[in-house]
């Protein structure tokens, strides 16, 4: 099956499961707002951001059990838009990649703060550059012809920049100021904001263990953080035949530890967070 076709699919099935889970009914209640979406606006954003992030905060409370529903049927309908047999109805593709490329931006911009890009405390650990970003710029990439797709270019660029977007996570990990190499701070990165209870016993052992050792030795592991990362992005970028698969272990880490499977048991995730457009990306 030719990449743009599984790109296709497998984006098409992540915005389907992202708008079935909006129609969780925690995501109705208070605790997606107050957990979710509010911490966003006041993780140290820059005044504009902070400002946009509130605008879109004050959006949902006016109708907060009314949007998840209609998010929820507007991506589903979309993903499944994006899935329709293409031949036939490649205008019906084409229309769905549009809304959802757009869609992605207000929620990037609107939801995510630009996914911690510009507050300097941005971490590939807690979600950082964000899964908004991940997700529109998969969907993104069905809109370039065909013609490219079958030339190679696509796929040589998608793996220089993946490439670069490690390099940049990296040095958003090695940023002073955001206080990662520090044991408090990076500590949090490692579970203190999904350590809730909502995690089976052994997944909260591994996620104990990493705090603690986060904790205790700070500069060692945000080192072998940015060692990693680092090594990935150039791995991608001289096209090193086993990225992609070191790419798929290093993501699937980060999923099931940090980031707690995506936060999914908690009942409060709208997407199932970074695990899939990586993957996707690491296909390449």
């Amino acid at each position: 099956m030719p990449w743009r076709e599984r790109l296709r699919i497998g984006t098409g099935a992540l915005w389907i499961i992202s708008g079935l889970l909006m129609f969780q009914p925690l995501i109705r209640s208070p605790l997606f707002f107050t957990d979710v979406l509010a911490p966003v606006a006041e993780a140290w954003q820059p005044f504009v951001i902070r400002a946009l992030l509130r605008t879109g905060d004050r959006l949902w409370l006016t109708a907060p059990h009314l949007w998840p529903l209609l998010i929820g049927v507007g991506e589903v309908l979309s993903g499944i838009g994006l899935l329709w047999h293409p031949t036939k109805w490649g205008w019906l593709t084409r229309l769905s990649a549009w809304i959802l490329v757009l869609w992605s931006i207000v929620v990037w911009v609107m939801g995510e703060g630009f996914g911690s890009l510009f507050n300097g405390t941005g971490s590939v650990l807690d979600g950082t550059p964000g899964n908004a970003l991940l997700y529109g710029i998969c969907t993104a990439l069905l809109l370039i012809p065909i013609d490219f797709w079958d030339s190679g270019q696509v796929a040589h660029r998608v793996r220089q920049a993946v490439g670069w977007i490690w390099i940049m996570m990296a040095g958003l990990q090695a940023l002073p100021g955001a206080g990662f190499w520090h044991g408090s701070r990076l500590a949090e990165l490692f579970g203190l904001v999904t350590m809730n209870g909502a995690e089976p016993a052994w997944l909260q052992q591994w996620i104990n263990e990493g705090v603690m050792w986060s904790f205790h030795d700070p500069a060692l592991v945000n080192l072998l953080l940015v060692i990693i990362m680092l090594g990935l992005g150039l791995a991608w970028l001289v096209n090193w035949r086993y990225a992609p698969l070191a790419t798929t272990l290093w993501v699937l880490w980060i999923w099931m530890i940090p980031q707690a499977f995506g936060a999914l048991m908690t009942h409060l995730a709208p997407t199932v967070g970074m695990i899939g457009p990586w993957h996707g990306a690491s296909a390449y």
